[in-house]
């Protein structure tokens, strides 16, 4: 193949080519697809040399076309005969289109050989030769808007540069090649359309995008499909979901690629792993378990958390875009992700979405910083960031790195403490302390600041989340219980109380009515929600709540038996509410091994009514405060019992110790043997407070079988002061 290759471009470009013609690029294409099977430089070296004293425009085409091959093959690593050639075709022939294209592969070859030597310094090794390459891409399409190759490389240039002052030039020039042409080629409108969306026009994003993946081409038109599907949750558009999942079975790889890479900012490796290993529609199966999950753990309505992550993507691509494409780490880098798309607050973005709280302070010395705080109900986030540079590692000024303490942000040495501390104090008493307290104090403030810095990359960097916001913030308590069943399945009992404070009475019927909405979730060992519930009730009183007083209400939720977390947010008025702590829930049996529920502790004054059979009520109370010298009446269920045996109960109230440990003997004490009248026995019993002091009690509960087999129960209470 080599030996013929001279004479084959003889027969294929002759030396009168005018080089403007649709035919005259098809020939050059031909040139360059027999260059490619080449794999000989001395072949192509002897080939250069027999074209080099070519003076027409397209002998230089040809010459060039030579000495981009040898580049490839790292004859001419550096592309600078390649580049040398082409400046001298277009200088000659400026009106080629198809030269200028040539120019911008050389350009790009040149930055790819810029950027593998390893002892160049720098962090934007390569840079501008893309932007000669994006440069000279833009001349091609000024000499005809209709060269596809040129505005395709144009749109990947500037998207790849991830410059935004280059998205709007870039994409008016598309605009302009979509326009020029009767029925434009499906990859120049994706490319549009990317170009399109870049620019924060998410309808003509949607419109080329359409227009692509209705096209012949099934390659394009498939990643079109994912495009616009990408496009409308992000825009919060009709359909976006449909469309994500309806192409989620596909087995185009290259569009199952880009599910895992959008997967991927925020997935644990098993689950990349996990979603390697599926195809078709179990691909599709997963896929919507993965969001739906995340769904009902964020307490969201379902296609909320889908939705929010392309936004976040979106956002994140668009405002936190590294334009570095070296990236050097140093010992006061805390994380080191590897992305080499987005700085460190992009990553926190995609996770964990807009801050509740970003600062963006001056201090004199200082690098460009910020810190971000997110207030959850499990605990705020704080996240600093520092760009540019220091002694202790590499940097730049538009790389953003998260860093432990506001101590290690870039510059900090230099910077006054008064300021420095001070800039953060609204974020927490502890800057205050760092700066005003003596110096053992002092000290442990600042250790703990770094610690919480510490934790907060940790848990934020694994995790992803999207917590339920409110303007008003309800005076709210909940609990959930695990106890009862409907149907032979067993029950988990949210009950929850509401306070007066911000909450929206509406008249109704002589009185007020008080809608009250609650969203929990049972979540198992992976973040799966094993049940879960979104239901509104409704209260009717004859006045607005006062001051100390609640509305208690109470849902139950079908649960399998297991150890689970739960999450639940309750919601008063149109944007009043509280995301609660997380807490945790164990579910037990209904039999026929012995099984004690949960412990169900109420008051008569503040509790929620359940029906455990007919004519058995109990009280379910969400609080876990109750006052000295009252009284409490206590239920459980035992399962597995045999009827007529005897069961012995022993309830006692320990005062609770040191780490969760309890004291002595107990407080109070109650021991009863009774034989068991069906397969579960429903216990009543009253335990008077009257001997307890305010302090932290738990109480215990323990029913052990004729057989000595016994199950063991334990609830956490405080006693409190009456109040006078």
């Amino acid at each position: 193949m080599a030996a013929r290759l001279p004479s084959l471009l003889l027969l294929v470009l002759p030396a009168t080519l005018a080089g403007q013609s649709t035919s005259d690029r098809a020939a050059f294409d031909r040139l360059r697809d027999s260059l490619a099977a080449v794999q000989d430089t001395a072949t192509l070296r002897t080939l250069q040399q027999g074209l080099h004293d070519r003076r027409d425009p397209a002998g230089r085409v040809e010459l060039a076309l030579v000495v981009l091959r040898r580049a490839e093959l790292q004859a001419d690593a550096d592309a600078g005969d390649a580049r040398d050639a082409l400046r001298n075709v277009v200088k000659r022939s400026p009106d080629w289109p198809v030269a200028w294209h040539l120019l911008a592969q050389a350009e790009i070859r040149r930055a790819a050989w810029e950027r593998a030597d390893s002892v160049a310094l720098g962090n934007r090794i390569g840079t501008g030769s893309l932007e000669r390459a994006l440069e000279s891409e833009r001349r091609a399409l000024d000499a005809d808007a209709r060269y596809l190759p040129a505005a395709l490389g144009l749109a990947d240039l500037a998207l790849g540069l991830r410059d935004t002052a280059l998205y709007v030039p870039a994409r008016d020039a598309l605009r302009r090649a979509d326009r020029a042409q009767a029925d434009p080629p499906a990859a120049l409108l994706l490319a549009r359309g990317r170009l399109e969306r870049a620019t924060d026009e998410p309808d003509s994003a949607l419109e080329a995008f359409r227009r692509a993946a209705t096209g012949a081409d099934s390659g394009v038109s498939a990643i079109a499909r994912l495009e616009q599907a990408r496009t409308a949750l992000a825009a919060g558009a009709g359909g976006g979901e449909r469309l994500y999942y309806a192409e989620a079975a596909t087995t185009d790889t290259d569009v199952v690629a880009a599910y895992r890479a959008d997967l991927a900012p925020i997935a644990a490796d098993s689950d990349l792993s996990r979603f390697d290993r599926l195809s078709g529609v179990d691909r599709r199966a997963w896929l919507e378990r993965f969001w739906s999950d995340r769904d009902h753990a964020a307490l969201r309505t379902d296609g909320e958390r889908l939705r929010e992550h392309y936004r976040r993507l979106l956002y994140a691509r668009r405002h936190f875009a590294l334009t570095v494409s070296r990236r050097f780490y140093g010992q006061l880098d805390a994380y080191r992700s590897g992305s080499d798309e987005v700085d460190d607050r992009g990553v926190i973005y995609v996770r964990h979405g807009a801050p509740g709280t970003r600062l963006k302070p001056f201090v004199f010395g200082l690098m460009p910083n910020e810190t971000w705080r997110y207030g959850q109900a499990d605990g705020d986030l704080l996240f600093h960031f520092s760009a540019g540079y220091d002694s202790n590692g590499g940097g730049d000024l538009y790389d953003y790195r998260l860093v432990e303490s506001v101590l290690d942000l870039r510059g900090a040495a230099d910077a006054p403490d008064d300021q420095l501390l001070l800039s953060r104090e609204t974020l927490s008493p502890l800057y205050g302390r760092m700066l005003h307290w003596g110096p053992n104090g002092a000290a442990r403030a600042r250790a703990r600041e770094r610690g919480i810095g510490r934790a907060s990359i940790d848990y934020g960097t694994t995790t992803d989340s999207y917590e339920l916001e409110f303007n008003r913030r309800l005076a709210a308590y909940g609990d959930v219980i695990g106890i009862g069943t409907r149907q032979g399945v067993p029950l988990a009992q949210f009950v929850f109380a509401v306070g007066a404070a911000e909450t929206t009475p509406t008249p109704a019927n002589g009185g007020v009515s008080y809608a009250v909405r609650a969203r929990v979730a049972l979540l198992d060992d992976t973040q799966h929600a094993v049940a879960h519930t979104d239901t509104t009730l409704m209260f009717r009183v004859d006045r607005a709540l006062a001051r100390g007083q609640y509305l208690i209400g109470r849902v139950e939720l079908p649960a399998p038996v297991g150890h689970f977390a739960w999450r639940a947010a309750i919601e008063q008025g149109p944007d009043a509410g509280l995301v609660l702590p997380t807490d945790s829930v164990t579910v037990r049996s209904a039999g026929p091994a012995l099984s004690l529920s949960d412990l169900a502790l109420g008051i008569r004054a503040a509790s929620a009514r359940w029906a455990a059979a007919p004519a058995d009520t109990v009280l379910l109370t969400p609080f876990s405060l109750f006052l000295a010298g009252s009284q409490v009446e206590l239920y459980y269920e035992v399962a597995g019992a045999q009827a007529g045996a005897a069961y012995r109960h022993e309830i006692g109230v320990f005062r609770a110790g040191r780490e969760g440990g309890l004291e002595g003997r107990p407080e109070v004490t109650l021991r009863v043997d009774e034989a068991a009248q069906a397969d579960v026995i429903r216990a009543h019993r009253t335990l008077q407070l009257a001997r307890l002091k305010p302090g932290a009690y738990v109480v215990e509960v323990r029913v052990t079988a004729p057989d000595g087999t016994a199950d063991v129960r334990r609830r956490a209470i405080r006693v409190i002061k009456p109040e006078h």
